[in-house]
């Protein structure tokens, strides 16, 4: 029996620092909330605070779901959103106004900073 691959999303979020472990706490209580599991976390601190992420769920609409929700933290931004949903190449539900859906051959949104 073949293993399945779930959907994966890929994202880079700038931290507001004034309060950057509410800010963190706010992001992943909203994937815990949303069903999605941490499939890779890594936070860069250097320059500014970015969280990197890979996250996973048993339906790309979770996916989704949790980035409309980051459209509402107000001490989040969101620099890049890559969802992979290999059950689907057809664009289901409209993106949120910060990210859209991979193409073919199109590459992820990066949002300028």
């Amino acid at each position: 029996m073949p293993a399945t691959t779930l959907p994966t999303l890929h994202l880079s979020l700038r931290l507001e620092t004034a309060d950057l472990f509410g800010a963190m706490e706010w992001v992943l209580a909203n994937a815990r909330r949303t069903g999605l599991a941490p499939a890779q976390l890594s936070f860069d601190a250097a320059r500014q605070a970015v969280l990197h992420a890979t996250l996973t769920a048993q339906d790309a609409g979770q996916l989704w779901l949790f980035l409309r929700r980051l459209d509402n933290g107000f001490d989040v931004e969101l620099l890049f959103a890559d969802v992979d949903d290999p059950d689907s190449d057809a664009v289901a539900e409209p993106a949120p106004r910060a990210a859209m859906r991979r193409t073919n051959s199109e590459p992820a949104l990066a949002l300028p900073a």
